[in-house]
């Protein structure tokens, strides 16, 4: 049984020793830790001494590109944009917007980079977190401006479907951003497995085709993906439930065994079909006060599905981030470390 969590926003190796610690506490075998450009930049070594402690107790270290390029989830600002504007994506109006462009080969370089340092610093794990394109909010089930149609793009869809790349949507464009998304991370896995590492991916739990993947076979069948996951953050998604969709329906409010439990199953389906290791990510943050039971319904409900690697977003309650800190993560992170241990239990 495989049982994790995120860590990130202190970078203090003392006071970080003593939270892996609680960490290991909590009944926890494996830490993710985020590995932002700030980082690549700033942090290298005081990373490398961070991964060394992690596994000095007993812990494996996941590393996560946090925010790189813009491409990946996470709090985290993105210099190579800032100095890349022409990797920018370019959305349906004729506008650029600050996230990188998967074909652009340029910020593909980029990333190696970022692996070849992770790889060096000690990780075990790459967590690719959440890929995506830019897409902007729907309007009434109507899609306001999507991408990407930068020159690059338009021509990869051209040599593709043999037309120009249409401003409108369609489904020849879903086609093409879904396999942009699937051609990128086969290429960055396929780069990362061969420095011998291996290599995690969590999908959003949507499965409305305009925001990227529809088709979960195409990523969990990728050769070099090692571990295939989703995050069924149940809090976050259920005011945009209309817009996503799960299981053919469209929801107006989630129910937290509902929701996990579908996406558990999808998961747990497809890695016993591509012969992956099944992963599901549970919200410890932005819980709001009275809600924290639900956390231990939602493990439970990952548990019974049959998931056997189960991690939460973030430590201890992301008591560290006010932006997304749970109203009490004190109770958030005791009642994660219960129900951690309870598993703990009826798997061995």
């Amino acid at each position: 049984m495989k049982i994790g969590v995120s860590y990130f926003g202190n970078r203090i190796l003392k006071h970080v020793k003593e939270d892996l610690q609680n960490i290991v506490e909590h009944s926890c075998n494996y830490v993710v830790h985020t590995f932002s450009e700030n980082d690549l930049k700033y942090y290298k070594e005081t990373m490398q001494d961070i991964i060394k402690v992690s596994h000095n107790l007993g812990l494996e270290v996941y590393i996560d590109p946090w925010g790189v390029g813009g491409v990946f989830g996470g709090e985290a600002f993105s210099n190579f944009l800032l100095e890349n504007p022409d990797v920018w994506q370019v959305t349906s109006n004729g506008t650029a917007v600050p996230i990188a462009c998967l074909n652009n080969e340029k910020f593909k370089e980029f990333l190696k980079g970022w692996i070849s340092v992770a790889v060096d610093l000690g990780s075990d794990v790459i967590f690719w977190d959440e890929p995506h394109l830019y897409i902007n909010k729907l309007m009434e089930d109507k899609l306001n401006q999507w991408a990407c149609l930068c020159e690059i793009c338009k021509q990869k869809f051209k040599q593709k479907f043999n037309y120009e790349m249409p401003t409108e949507f369609s489904q020849d464009i879903v086609k093409f951003r879904e396999e942009s998304i699937v051609n990128f991370l086969t290429e960055m896995s396929a780069f990362a497995h061969q420095k011998g590492i291996k290599n995690a991916v969590c999908l959003l739990p949507i499965e409305n085709p305009i925001f990227g993947v529809k088709n979960w076979d195409k990523v969990c069948g990728i050769e070099t993906i090692d571990i295939f996951g989703t995050d069924p953050y149940w809090i976050s998604f259920e005011q945009k439930a209309a817009l996503m969709g799960f299981g053919g329906k469209v929801l107006k409010s989630l129910e937290v065994g509902k929701f996990v439990g579908y996406f558990s199953q999808k998961t747990q389906d497809l890695c016993k079909k591509y012969g992956k290791e099944g992963q599901i990510w549970i919200q410890s943050f932005k819980i709001p006060e009275g809600r924290e039971q639900e956390l231990t319904i939602a493990i439970d409900t990952a548990y019974n599905v049959g998931i056997r690697n189960i991690a939460a977003w973030g430590y201890d309650g992301c008591k560290s981030m006010s932006s997304i800190r749970s109203d009490r993560p004190d109770i958030v992170w005791e009642i994660l470390g219960k129900a951690f241990r309870k598993i703990l239990r009826e798997c061995f």
